[in-house]
């Protein structure tokens, strides 16, 4: 678990490769009591342990790589439980599973092994509180949607493992500087945590669940939002129950399970105090720790009071090559042409990587051309709400995306046009992106709207520019001549 080879660079490929046949570590206690399995009593030997393995990451990990090994493929194939994995591995082969494995012991012993537990206990929550609704809304396979949230942060997990300096650097601008997170890790890490994350479950054959609640343009479903709010609820937490941002979060909670906003709030305060008992070996100071507390008493990390107007001056650094890349791969696509999909990949990480732009969306619209829907969604992965991008299209109006889907044109809302563009902005969507400058293009292709791309800065006192609106026309027009090129 040395951070030496992989410190400086932060190219994300070369993470995955360093990491693909890269053996995760487990807790002690979990290989011994994969040693101790009974063949007499195998079934309840077993069921007590996938019991326990639900505390360690790296068992988890360890035994749904075991069982998917060779099942790369079909669309839902992979052992999506601790229990069937378990099943299909067999006693005698899971007593020697993790022979040879590097252990880690809680509370763990360096920064770095420290920065872990942190993750892991939060990680236990999120899956705690999924878990519970789950089964609340009636889902078929709740132990699906654990070990889905469980893993959400594997990426974070990783880093802290392989690359604690790294993390520790992320953790003290977001703490003491107070950068919002996505910004910090890109940073210094050059790409995010859910990205990683992301490519990690591909190559590792995670379940499916665990790569579609990766992804923040899967949040429209109701199983993928369940994970998505209860991550999104338990970082809140750790700074406050009570704010505006929580009250926002437990109100999608109450309206996702069909329940009363009083009854939410009391259930997951219920669960946090459960999993504090439980989560005593992790030796991390539990969020339900701050439910006795007043606004006024909510402390930073270091215990500190926070500042509210800290952290406000911030946004993603440019990266010029990364936007070259972008643009010579698209421009390549107009001799070469390529699918739909890979045009607005390599887009998308121009737009946000290469421009620094935090928000990037590509909306599709929809057959019936009442609806624009994020597709591709970059820098809204701790924000649900956003995650389920949409905008209501009615084309009889004269509203902002309507007039965008008459006829190829691009927009930059901004302060200076914002009392005549501003009122053109609908409602609901002004809600959504609570920001009040963003660039928007619509793209056609063969004369008929396919949809739009739209960015921010997502922080209000950080504006845009006119040289990244230059760079998101120049983009967005080679997605359209890419796309018109694939389609002769």
């Amino acid at each position: 678990m040395s951070d030496g080879q992989l410190r400086q660079t932060t190219d994300l490929q070369e993470w995955v490769d360093k990491l693909e046949n890269e053996i995760f570590p487990v807790f002690s206690q979990t290989s011994k009591g994969l040693q101790h399995l009974s063949e007499e009593d195998a079934n309840r030997s077993v069921d007590r342990f996938c019991s326990d393995i639900l505390f360690d990451p790296g068992g988890v990990i360890a035994i749904l790589r075991k069982a998917n090994t060779g099942r790369r493929g079909g669309l839902g194939a992979y052992v999506s439980t601790v229990e069937n994995a378990a099943m299909m591995i067999g006693v005698n082969a899971m007593r020697t599973l993790t022979d040879g494995y590097p252990t880690i012991e809680p509370p763990g012993e360096s920064a770095a092994e420290k920065g872990y537990m942190r993750i892991v206990a939060r990680a236990y929550h999120v899956a705690y509180q999924a878990y519970d609704w789950a089964v609340l809304r009636g889902d078929m396979t709740p132990k699906e949607i654990f070990v889905a949230a469980f893993l959400q942060d594997i990426g974070a997990m990783t880093l802290w493992l392989y690359a604690g300096e790294q993390m520790q650097a992320v953790h003290e601008l977001k703490w003491e500087k107070q950068v919002p997170d996505d910004e910090a890790q890109y940073v210094v890490l050059g790409f995010s945590q859910e990205q990683l994350g992301q490519r990690l479950a591909e190559v590792w054959s995670l379940p499916e669940m665990v790569y579609e609640c990766l992804h923040a343009e899967d949040a429209k479903n109701p199983r993928a939002l369940t994970v998505k709010l209860a991550r999104q609820m338990v970082h809140l937490s750790e700074t406050g129950w009570y704010t505006e941002d929580m009250v926002e979060c437990l109100e999608s909670v109450a309206k996702l399970l069909d329940i009363s906003y009083d009854e939410i709030v009391k259930r997951v305060h219920k669960n946090a105090l459960k999993v504090a008992r439980e989560t005593t070996l992790y030796d991390v100071s539990p969020s339900a720790a701050l439910l006795p507390m007043t606004s006024a008493e909510w402390p930073t990390v270091h215990g500190g009071k926070r500042n509210e107007e800290d952290g406000k001056h911030f946004c993603l650094l440019p990266q010029q090559f990364m936007f070259d890349a972008a643009r010579e791969s698209l421009t390549g696509f107009l001799s070469e042409p390529a699918q739909v999909n890979d045009i607005v990949e390599i887009a998308m990480a121009g737009l946000h990587d290469g421009l620094g732009l935090n928000r990037v969306v590509f909306a599709l619209l929809s057959k019936d051309l009442h609806k624009l829907e994020g597709r591709f969604i970059n820098g809204a992965d701790s924000d649900p709400a956003f995650s389920q991008f949409a905008i209501d299209v009615d084309l009889s109006t004269k509203d902002l995306f309507s007039q965008l889907l008459q006829k190829p044109r691009s927009v930059w809302v901004s302060q200076e046009n914002h009392d005549r563009i501003w009122p053109l902005v609908p409602a609901k969507f002004k809600e959504l992106i609570n920001t009040q400058e963003f660039y928007t293009m619509s793209v056609f292709a063969q004369g008929k709207p396919l949809g739009i791309f739209y960015a921010d800065r997502h922080l209000e006192d950080i504006h845009l520019d006119q040289k990244s609106y230059d760079g998101f026309k120049a983009l967005c027009s080679l997605v359209v001549k890419a796309i018109e090129c694939g389609r002769k």
